[in-house]
């Protein structure tokens, strides 16, 4: 199912906030994307990854439009802004990852498909467990 720019950005915001009641949530975001404000230096990567909490020392808040985040880099705090829009994909602690398609650079779908290309090649994995509860491939990994 297809979703509009609305709609996705509903989801994102309702996941994200979700993920926010836990301890910590990594966003990965578009930096070009319109009116995302980060440091400097992370500016021309293709994709960013930052680390969310509430439970940082500085301040973090969300309304329909974005998350503004005071974060730090180095020694100094710098006011992040992230709109909904901005954000491709979000992962859990816990190893909960979400994508969001419609939202992702085109490098990134790259990623995505050719992930997808060598799992479909791959023989079948064979586990006891059902296959809801088995760990899915991903091509996201934890940066600290």
């Amino acid at each position: 199912m297809m979703t509009t720019g609305k709609e996705a950005r509903a989801d994102q915001k309702t996941t994200v906030e979700r993920l926010l009641h836990d301890e910590q949530v990594l966003v990965h975001i578009n930096p070009g994307f319109s009116g995302v404000a980060i440091p400097p230096h992370l500016q021309e990567n293709k994709t960013v990854t930052l680390r969310l909490s509430r439970y940082f020392k500085g301040e973090l808040t969300t309304d329909d439009e974005r998350i503004t985040a005071e974060l730090l880099f180095g020694s100094s705090y710098v006011t992040c802004v992230i709109p909904w829009g901005s954000i491709w994909g979000a992962s859990s602690l816990q190893g909960d990852e979400y994508i969001w398609r419609e939202s992702a650079p085109e490098e990134i779908l790259h990623l995505l498909r050719d992930h997808a290309d060598h799992e479909r090649g791959r023989p079948e994995r064979r586990s006891n467990a059902p296959a809801a509860s088995r760990p899915q491939p991903t091509h996201l990994r934890r940066v600290k």
